[in-house]
């Protein structure tokens, strides 16, 4: 399921940002970053793959914050089955990035 390594999502200013997919028992690093916990599923044989982001936060350590995630009833409840993360240390690009998404994403939690 999670062949493919990277998926681009869409802030409402039209940005696109790129993050790295991860399985969600996967080992997340000690850095700084955007994370959007995620329920991913195939659409077809042949039509790739539907995200439905869950929740979009931000940390200054993504695998402390991963281990305890916020909201954590209402994620699963809602079948979370991976996290997409993109690094960067830099706080205000983080939470610019969370409010761009936000805008455009529509999440249960």
């Amino acid at each position: 399921m999670f062949r493919k390594k990277e998926w681009s999502f869409k802030g409402e200013s039209g940005t696109e940002y790129c993050f790295e997919i991860k399985m969600k028992s996967s080992a997340l690093p000690t850095a700084g970053g955007v994370f959007i916990l995620a329920y991913t599923h195939p659409r077809g044989h042949l039509a790739g793959f539907e995200v439905h982001p869950l929740y979009i936060g931000q940390t200054d350590n993504l695998s402390t914050t991963i281990d305890t995630p916020p909201q954590l009833k209402c994620i699963t409840n809602e079948c979370w089955n991976c996290t997409y993360i993109m690094m960067t240390d830099n706080k205000q690009a983080r939470i610019d990035c969370v409010q761009d998404l936000l805008k455009n994403n529509q999440t249960p939690c």
